[in-house]
């Protein structure tokens, strides 16, 4: 028996819930940003790239999110955050996102060196 594989909008529409959830309550973001960062990866579809990309920006520029969570959070993500770099021919709103993902994540990736 084959399973079927979500579309791309189906799996967008299940990410954006995940991230209302998370803008409802911040605590809930230590655990959505682990869970997203497999479906967002550098060889993602162009548009979950993109959608992930966003989501990170918007994650570690909130200001609900406490300090210690975007600590934690961001070791999570600056591994991906330098496949999307290295990645030839990487979508323009996608290096835009990385680039203000780790604008906001660089002073708290500083302090574990």
């Amino acid at each position: 028996m084959t399973t079927m594989q979500p579309t791309t909008q189906e799996t967008i529409s299940q990410l954006e819930k995940a991230r209302k959830l998370a803008l409802g309550d911040s605590a809930y973001y230590p655990q959505i940003v682990p869970g997203v960062l497999p479906i967002i990866g550098p060889a993602a579809a162009v548009d979950l790239r993109r959608w992930g990309a966003d989501f990170l920006a918007e994650t570690f520029s909130s200001p609900a999110v406490s300090a210690d969570a975007k600590q934690n959070m961001s070791l999570q993500v600056v591994h991906m955050l330098r496949q999307y770099l290295e990645t030839t021919g990487e979508d323009s709103a996608v290096v835009k996102s990385v680039v203000q993902t780790a604008t906001s994540i660089y002073p708290l990736v500083f302090k574990h060196t």
